[in-house]
């Protein structure tokens, strides 16, 4: 039964920013004006709030109507509804748990709304424990950083299958950064979501080289930059060659778009996008302050920076294919951890109460302002 059938793809895009924002503005007002860093020490904090949200926004977003506007959700209802494939078995070459957890739910006569329900329990709820194992002491807050970033909606509306794979992600990262035999319960993690998505290799081999071998943020950021050079140098032709290594077939098809001009004429910003990489710059500069400036010794944040700045300069290569910016999000789904450690869990300013208000301003509010321009 759809019980917001009668709410418009773009009325509830609305709701969800709103409301977001609105909270993300309780708690920048609330610690604004206080110059004390009592952010850092606070006492565990009760989950109950922050779970509340996600629990009613799964919910929301879960029942949505079943019409074009929700992008790839609407082409996943009909393939939901219509389903002709049979059950796979398990291979580390196809996307095979995906398939059979969208079969296992046909075949129970759940609807196409529960099955959506599903998929955003998986995106939101395991967003919510990786705050809460991350977090403690500020689970709330750093909920906020990951519901009000850019991308946050739309994978739980049109890019489902991707958001659900990547917050698997988010959690094997929770348990990579153990010291102990916790650690290896990624990689079954990152076997589960690549199961999923296959292209969620890339930030799986991003955290595993941050966690084993490149253990400095400088030199992750070094080439960040070198990645720049390369792809401005390059043009196309360093993106085919990743296009031809196939580990994800859809991104070949990408670039086939890339390179054909009737193609790419239908999206309106193509070829080097200057603007992404501003965006994609702000937790490479976060790194770069905290790490090299600052000279912070943190290995949790080092290996979630070098995870975020490796799979993004993998993206920056490629960024002029089509839906580059699906690339992107194999980074950006990071994006809210490099900002909000360092924020509630190093002391680095006098007045970090302030600085978190500050930031979480700077960031929702960007978010905010997007979704306005862009209605």
């Amino acid at each position: 039964m759809d019980l917001f059938s009668g709410i418009s793809p773009t009325l509830y895009s609305s709701i969800y920013n709103w409301l977001i924002f609105g909270f993300c503005m309780i708690v920048v007002l609330r610690n604004y004006n206080v110059e004390d860093n009592t952010i850092i020490y606070a006492k565990p904090s009760q989950p109950l709030p922050a779970l509340l949200i996600v629990l009613s926004i799964i919910f929301f977003l879960g029942n949505r109507p079943l019409v074009f506007g929700f992008g790839d959700s609407y082409q996943y209802s009909h393939t939901y509804l219509n389903i002709t494939l049979e059950y796979q078995s398990p291979s580390l070459s196809s996307e095979w748990l995906w398939t059979d957890l969208m079969l296992a739910c046909r075949d129970s006569g759940l609807s196409v709304h529960t099955f959506f329900t599903i998929i955003d329990f998986f995106y939101f709820g395991l967003m919510f424990l990786c705050c809460w194992r991350l977090f403690p002491n500020n689970t709330m807050i750093s909920l906020l950083f990951f519901l009000s970033s850019f991308s946050c909606y739309n994978f739980g509306t049109n890019g489902i299958r991707n958001g659900m794979a990547t917050s698997i992600i988010l959690l094997a990262i929770t348990f990579l950064i153990e010291k102990d035999w916790k650690q290896y319960i990624s990689i079954p993690l990152m076997l589960v979501a690549l199961s999923i998505h296959r292209s969620t290799m890339l930030p799986s081999a991003a955290a595993i080289i941050a966690a084993i071998a490149v253990k400095e943020p400088k030199y992750a950021i070094r080439f960040w930059i070198a990645s720049i050079a390369i792809s401005l140098i390059s043009g196309n032709a360093i993106g085919n060659i990743f296009a031809g290594l196939g580990f994800d077939d859809r991104m070949e098809g990408y670039f086939n778009m890339q390179n054909d001009a009737n193609e790419m004429s239908r999206f309106e910003s193509t070829g080097f996008r200057f603007d992404f990489l501003l965006y994609s710059a702000m937790p490479v500069l976060m790194a770069w302050y905290v790490t090299v400036k600052r000279n912070f010794k943190d290995r949790t944040f080092n290996i979630i920076a070098n995870t975020y700045i490796l799979a993004n300069a993998f993206w920056v290569m490629v960024i002029r294919a089509a839906y580059s910016n699906r690339f992107a999000y194999l980074s950006w789904f990071i994006y809210p951890l490099v900002i909000a450690y360092p924020l509630l869990r190093m002391n680095i300013w006098e007045d970090q109460d302030r600085k978190t208000a500050q930031f979480l301003l700077a960031y929702s509010g960007f978010t905010f302002f997007m979704f306005l321009i862009g209605k």
